[in-house]
């Protein structure tokens, strides 16, 4: 968490960049995004979403959830904690051979103490800040997909290498 927090304080609004992952591409996709804050924290992930969600799947780490949950209180996300990568489907329609649909990924940082709301932080590009769109990589409320929406919440999980 705070190597992504970092990231963000020492490159701000690094814009959202299909195949980035790095600052020094000028800006990141989502799972660029956790590739490089990941690979600053000293793992090794994948590099792209459906690889980091099968990344934590293989090594049981991964809570799948129903993709009919629309809430935070829902049972199958009682577990989710700080550090763990959340990750999403149907965000657009990949044109690669990827063997599971996960369109979108970004780290769960907990709950603000303010006013409690649930955040994250990742790349995006429409995603917003207490009703505020951005472009970019920084922090963003998190929020379950609306029921009927073209996205669904797929599942979490801590990244193998950090103690859960």
């Amino acid at each position: 968490i705070r190597t992504a927090i970092d990231v963000a304080r020492e490159s701000p609004w690094l814009p959202y960049l299909y195949g980035g992952s790095s600052p020094k591409d000028g800006g990141f996709d989502c799972s660029g995004a956790m590739y490089f804050v990941l690979n600053t924290a000293g793992l090794e992930p994948p590099r792209t979403s459906a690889a980091q969600y099968l990344w934590v799947k293989g090594e049981k780490r991964l809570h799948e959830i129903p993709n009919d949950v629309t809430s935070l209180d829902h049972e199958g996300m009682k577990k989710l904690q700080p550090g763990d990568l959340l990750f999403w489907g149907g965000t657009y329609a990949p044109e690669d051979q990827r063997t599971v649909n996960v369109t979108h990924v970004a780290l769960y940082l907990g709950h603000e103490k303010k006013d409690g709301l649930a955040i994250m932080i990742n790349a995006t590009n429409g995603r917003s800040y207490r009703g505020t769109k951005a472009n970019g990589y920084g922090v963003y409320d998190f929020r379950l997909p609306r029921k009927g929406g073209r996205s669904v919440f797929m599942g979490y999980g801590t990244p193998p290498g950090i103690t859960p």
